[in-house]
């Protein structure tokens, strides 16, 4: 996850099916949205795209340097 502006577009084009998650090495965390999106018949999927497209634009806005700051808390995690 070195690379902000692909991260900021995976998250804003992938987030429903947990690509970012897998980006950050948290796979349970993907393949829970993942399993997720089939349950419920994609609406998680809805939702979790939303979620990626406002965090995939506040990532590509961040400067290179809040973005290092941020990496280890940034999460387009599954909804609470």
């Amino acid at each position: 996850m070195d690379n902000k502006i692909l991260f900021g577009i995976m998250t804003i084009i992938f987030n429903s099916i947990g690509v970012p998650c897998f980006m950050q090495g948290r796979v349970g965390k993907g393949i829970l949205r993942i399993v997720l999106g089939v349950v419920t018949c994609g609406v998680i999927g809805v939702i979790n795209e939303i979620m990626g497209i406002i965090l995939g634009i506040k990532i590509l806005k961040m400067t290179d340097e809040e973005f290092e700051a941020q990496k280890a808390t940034i999460s387009a995690g599954v909804p609470k």
